[in-house]
Formats: structure tokens, C-alpha cells, sequence
């Protein structure tokens, strides 16, 4: 593999995968509105969120609720994804009770959740404060899509229609219905079934991750799989603040006391994976990604994970499989699938299918954290092309440092 690539593709991925872990996946981004209040109430005035700046204009308001096909609210948060034109306009997090909100049009942040599996979470501010005013009139959400993709769970698509000179837009109640066949799940069993004061601490803990307050969130957690040791979500979240944290060997433990306590539960195998990715553990991650493959072939992230790993193990094959199924799912909120797949083509000297990857990502992530230095390979790819009549050689570019 020529150098430039192989740096190119190790700084970009392991920072994807740092984000990924981080807690702000869970919708507790410093700076992110929660979402509505209990019983999915319509919003209140947003006289609140006045501000002289000509970006910052009375915010549109998207929001519903999610509930188990028994009629119970969901135990644990989940993602929720509003699209237009396929692209992520927003990523966020319900919370507690199932509640969702999506704030649209009040400034550069808005609710986005800056963390969830969203490529444009290390975006700059002026680009995600670009994304939120342009769908501030209510008239340019027609035709745009609520979607919730939870692992183990029929996905679930609401399109928005009669958004003419509306403040607010009411998806209504949506019912999570399991997958027959598939036995894994992105909700544990155990949550359904834990006592009241565990369950009363997980809340407290989830309450302290989404204002960022790890410390006060590990108590409470602790407190939580103390009183009861089966709390699978419990032992995912600790695992995660311990991943945050680079506490690797504690992050270990509590991902395989969450295996342990709920097999079927897919989250810990993926954050497991991303551990062992990010420790420069490729065959461990495999295997991880490969295990919540096997409890729900559809899980896009673990596709994704699994690809990388191969990528880094010179898989090429077994990487661009992965990548390929991960691409056939709702990868919408991983656009950077494509520029994996661009790495493999090049490592391949498939310059063709490299560039079409690119132009791909570049459709679909138009102002992502890596659409300048993609153009910037396309343009190198697609010039040399041309000097040589069709066949290229790799582009020398030189790769540019991480942020962080």
C-alpha cells in the first residue's frame, strides 16, 4: 500500500471511531437542547431563542414519539435521523420516554447531536449553522423523512407533508416492531425487566451524560448494575465513559459484563469492536463486529467496523464485502463507508470505482469533515486520468495531520 494512503486511511477511520465512542453519541453533546418533554407535548413559543444574528430566526420544531409495539415507552435511548433529499440534515437522541425533538433554524448547533455516528460532528460551526438555517422555513421540510433504524427492529420512515407556515410539525407515535428471525437486539431485555431503584439510577445516569457530567453519571451507574448486576445498558454506558475516559481494561470489563448479563444486547459488541479498533486489536475487532453481525446481519455499523479492520489487516476482499453490505443498508449517517471503499479501490489500482466512491460521498456529504480533502484527491485522480489516457497512477498528495 503507497505511504500517503495507508496515512490517509489510519488518521481518518481512527478519528471516526474516537468520535464514535464518545459519549456525545448519546446525545448529551455540550451545547444540544434535550428533546421535548414528557408525553410528547407540542413546543412551547420560541420566543426564547431570539438573536440578532440573521442565522438565528424563530426555530422550526420536529417532534414525535417512540413506544414498543407492547405500548411501553423504550427503556433506552435511541437515534432519530431527520433526511432531505438524502442527506442528514439532523442525528438525535429520545430520551427517556420515548420523546423526540429536532430544532431547526436556531443557530449553528441547534439539537444536533454532535456525536451520533454523524459525519458532520467535527464539521466547523459555520458549516452546521449553514445546514440548520437552510431548512428553517417550514415549506422546505416537505417531502423530508423522520427515520429511527434500531438493531433488531423494523426500520421506521415518516414523511413530513403539509409543512406550509407551520411552527411545528407533530410525526406522531411511533411503534418499534422486532424483526422476525433475528435474535439480537439494540435494546436489552434487561432494561425491560430491571427494578426501581436501578432503574431510577440508570435515569439519573443518563440524565448526567447528557449535560456531560461523567463522574456524577459513573455513581449513579455503578448504583444502578449494584442494584442490579444484570443491567446490560448499565454496563454498556459505564464501558463507554470508560472507553472516554482511556480506561481501556475497565472498558473491557464492563462491555463483557453487558455481553454477559444480555447475549442478544448488540451494543457492547460494536462499542467492544471500536475499542479493539482504536487499540490496534484488528483480529479482536473482527470477531467482535463479526458476533453482532451473527445476532443481526443488518447492523450497518458493525459492517462498517468490520470492513476497517479487514482494511487494516489487507483483507481487501473480506473489507470491501463488509463495506458493500454496509453500504446496501440505511448508511446514511456513515457516509464514510464510501471512502473506504475508495481506499480499497485504490489499494487495488481501481481507479475508476475509487473516484466513483468519492463523487458518491461528496453527493451525499456534500459539507462533510472530509469533502475538501476528497475533492482534492478526486481532482488528482480524475487529472491523471486524463494525462494518461485513462489509466492513472496514485495521486501524490500529502497527507494532511489529524486535529486531534
Amino acid at each position: 500500500m503507497n505511504s500517503w494512503l495507508a496515512r490517509l486511511s489510519v488518521a481518518g477511520w481512527l478519528i471516526l471511531l474516537i468520535a464514535w465512542i464518545s459519549w456525545a453519541q448519546k446525545g448529551g453533546a455540550p451545547g444540544s437542547r434535550s428533546p421535548t418533554g414528557s408525553g410528547g407535548a407540542a413546543p412551547s413559543s420560541a420566543g426564547s431563542n431570539q438573536s440578532s444574528s440573521s442565522q438565528m430566526q424563530n426555530p422550526l420544531f420536529v417532534y414525535g414519539r417512540l413506544i414498543m409495539e407492547s405500548g411501553q415507552p423504550l427503556p433506552e435511548p435511541v437515534s432519530v435521523s431527520l433526511s432531505c433529499e438524502a442527506r442528514i440534515v439532523q442525528i438525535i437522541q429520545s430520551d427517556l420516554k420515548g420523546n423526540f425533538q429536532f430544532v431547526l433554524g436556531a443557530g449553528p448547533q441547534a439539537n444536533m447531536d454532535m456525536g451520533a455516528q454523524n459525519d458532520t460532528s467535527d464539521s466547523s460551526p459555520t458549516g452546521l449553522q449553514e445546514r440548520s438555517s437552510n431548512f428553517a422555513g417550514s415549506s422546505r421540510l416537505s417531502g423530508c423523512t423522520v427515520q429511527v433504524v434500531v438493531a433488531g427492529y423494523q426500520p421506521l420512515s415518516k414523511t413530513l407533508t403539509d409543512t406550509v407556515a407551520v411552527e411545528s410539525i407533530d410525526v406522531g407515535t411511533l411503534v418499534l416492531t422486532p424483526v422476525a428471525g433475528v435474535s439480537g437486539s439494540a435494546i436489552s431485555v434487561t432494561s425491560l425487566q430491571a427494578p426501581s431503584n436501578a432503574r431510577k439510577e440508570f435515569d439519573k445516569g443518563e440524565e448526567e451524560i447528557r449535560s456531560n457530567q461523567l463522574e456524577s453519571a459513573t455513581k449513579h451507574l455503578n448504583k444502578a448494575v449494584a442494584e442490579y448486576d444484570k443491567y446490560a445498558a448499565a454496563w454498556n454506558d459505564l464501558g463507554k465513559i470508560y472507553s472516554t475516559g482511556h480506561q481501556t481494561e475497565n472498558a473491557r470489563q464492563a462491555f463483557t459484563k453487558a455481553m454477559t448479563a444480555d447475549p442478544q444486547y448488540i451494543p457492547p459488541y460494536v462499542n467492544l469492536a471500536t475499542l479493539e479498533l482504536q487499540a490496534g486489536q484488528f483480529e479482536s475487532a473482527v470477531e467482535m463486529a463479526g458476533r453482532a453481525l451473527e445476532l443481526h446481519p443488518g447492523t450497518v455499523s458493525a459492517s462498517f467496523l468490520q470492513a476497517v479492520a479487514n482494511f487494516r489487516l489487507h483483507r481487501l476482499d473480506a473489507a470491501e464485502k463488509g463495506a458493500r453490505d454496509a453500504e446496501k443498508g440505511l448508511h446514511q449517517n456513515i457516509p464514510q463507508v464510501h471512502l473506504l471503499l475508495a481506499d480499497i479501490f485504490l489499494t487495488k489500482r481501481d481507479y475508476s470505482d475509487a473516484a466513483e466512491q468519492m463523487r458518491t460521498y461528496l453527493k451525499e456529504a456534500p459539507q462533510g469533515q472530509y469533502a475538501s480533502q476528497t475533492k482534492q484527491r478526486l481532482e488528482q485522480i480524475e487529472k491523471t486520468a486524463a494525462d494518461v489516457g485513462g489509466t492513472p497512477t496514485p495521486p501524490q498528495i500529502a497527507p494532511s495531520s489529524p486535529d486531534r
